[in-house]
Parts: C-alpha cells; structure tokens; sequence
C-alpha cells in the first residue's frame, strides 16, 4: 500500500516538474501588423487592442494600446498616439524627455537611458528601462511625425531584458 502511494506521489511530483519546464518555455512570436498604428511587431500572443481618451493641453487625445499579458504580471505592449501640429513641432529630446519621466513617475528610478535612430528614415527614439515598486518597464519611444509610438515591457527585471523582449523590441517597424 504505501508503495502504491509513493510511486503515485512520485508520479506527481514528475508530471509537476514536467509542467514546469513546459511553462518556462519561452512565448510563440508571431507577427501583427496594425493598419492604424502603421507598424509591425512580433507580439507573444494574442493581442488585445484598446482606444482611451487622453487630456492633452487643447482637448482630449485617442491613445491606442496593442497589448499581450502573460502569466506572472508581465506585458508586451505597444501604443500611439497622434500629437497636435503645434506639439509635433517641438524639439523631439524635450518630448522623449517628457515620456521618460512620465513613465517613470514619482516613484520610479531610471536605470538605463540611450538615445537611439529607429528604422532607415531615423526616426528620433529613446531606449529607456525604469525600476518602480512593482517591477520594471523597458520602453523605447519613438517620435515619427506626429506620431509617438511606445514598444513597452513591463515586469520582473529576467524578462523585460530577456531574448525574448529583445526579439520583441528589435520586430518593432513602422510602416506606410
């Protein structure tokens, strides 16, 4: 009797272990290219799209955000959002400046800042990776136009520098 038991608990524990490894593997990639957004990115997943109104300094914004969330609050994002002529006129360090320290927040402490070029038009970017109370966003902002797009991850500080966020970041193209 108690053999029987050990050797069914022993085959829980290697189906556990099993189903561990399973879930470590790292996300299926598979492209999604938004018409609206005009870009294209590998997302890990299943995207889920969604439009919020923004206050801005005249009226109000429509900030979009493709989205993929995984287990263990870690998300693959991407936004855009349309600024004024009169914004988009601005010199485009002030505005990656703004986004940097607003995504940072009060609480919030910049552990990486690079500018960067994003495509072969160089659209003017900012590589950034943030530590904050609950975990760590990667963000690289980029301003094309009018338009400013952010490529975010946001979790624990193994994934959103992982190969896997790498990959993410480096899909990431805007397009006509």
């Amino acid at each position: 009797m108690w053999t029987r038991k050990l050797t069914v608990l022993g085959l829980a524990v290697v189906i556990l272990a099993l189903a561990s490894v399973a879930s470590a593997q790292p996300p299926e990639f598979k492209l999604y290219a938004s018409t609206e957004g005009r870009y294209k990115v590998q997302f890990p997943g299943a995207v889920k799209t969604e439009t919020v109104p923004i206050k801005a300094d005249k009226g109000e914004l429509n900030l979009t955000i493709d989205l993929v969330e995984l287990r263990g609050g870690t998300s693959f994002l991407v936004t855009f959002v349309d600024a004024s002529d009169e914004v988009a006129k601005l010199p485009a360090e002030g505005r990656l400046d703004k986004v940097r320290d607003g995504n940072k927040g009060t609480d919030g402490k910049v552990v990486a800042d690079k500018p960067i070029a994003v495509g072969v038009e160089k659209y003017p970017g900012r590589d950034v990776l943030i530590e904050k109370s609950e975990g760590f966003l990667r963000n690289r902002a980029v301003i094309a136009g009018n338009r400013l797009y952010q490529v975010m991850v946001q979790g624990p500080k193994d994934v959103v520098t992982s190969p896997s966020a790498d990959r993410f970041f480096d899909s990431f193209e805007i397009t006509k």
